[in-house]
C-alpha cells in the first residue's frame, strides 16, 4: 500500500493570471519598480550610468521582485522552487548583459533589440552546452513569456521610466 501526496499545482494558464492581478496590485498599490538605465555609447558612459551604484541598485531591487513573483509562479505550478532559484539568476544576469549590449547607441541605430541579443545568448548555450533537464524545465519558457506579456501589456501604465 502507498500514500501517495498530490502536490499543489495550478494550471500554468491561471498561474499568469494570479500573478498578473499580483503585478498589477503591487505596482498600483504597494511598489511601483524603477526600470534601470542601458543606454550608453561609449565606455565612460557605460561605467558611469550602467555600472553606477544608484543603477546597479535598481538592477538588484528589480532582480529581488522578480524572483519573488518568478518564485510563486513556480510553487504555483508545480515546478521545483529550487532548481528555479537556481536557474533565474543566471538568466537575469544574461538577460541584462543583451540589454546593456543592446543599451548602445550605435546598435540602436541599427534598430537591434535586446531580445535579439537574448535569442542569440540562448541559441549559443542551448546549441555548445549540454544541459541538465532540471536546469531547462525549471526555466517554463511559456510562463515567462506569458508573465513578460503581462509586463509589457502594463509597462506605459505602472512602471516609471528613468
Amino acid at each position: 500500500m502507498s500514500t501517495q501526496t498530490k502536490q499543489f499545482t495550478i494550471h500554468e494558464d491561471w498561474t499568469v493570471v494570479i500573478l498578473g492581478f499580483l503585478i498589477i496590485g503591487i505596482s498600483l498599490f504597494l511598489f511601483l519598480p524603477e526600470v534601470p538605465l542601458f543606454k550608453w555609447s561609449n565606455g565612460i558612459e557605460l561605467s558611469k550610468d550602467v555600472f553606477d551604484f544608484e543603477n546597479l541598485k535598481i538592477l538588484g531591487i528589480q532582480f529581488l521582485y522578480l524572483i519573488s513573483i518568478g518564485t510563486l509562479g513556480a510553487f504555483l505550478i508545480g515546478k521545483s522552487v529550487k532548481y528555479f532559484l537556481l536557474v533565474f539568476p543566471l538568466v537575469y544576469f544574461l538577460t541584462a548583459i543583451a540589454l546593456i549590449i543592446a543599451g548602445n547607441t550605435e546598435i540602436k541605430a541599427l534598430n537591434l533589440e535586446a531580445v535579439i541579443f537574448s535569442l542569440i545568448i540562448g541559441l549559443a548555450i542551448g546549441n555548445f552546452f549540454k544541459l541538465p533537464e532540471w536546469f531547462r524545465s525549471a526555466l517554463s519558457t511559456e510562463v515567462f513569456v506569458k508573465i513578460g506579456l503581462v509586463f509589457i501589456g502594463n509597462q506605459r501604465n505602472f512602471f516609471r521610466y528613468s
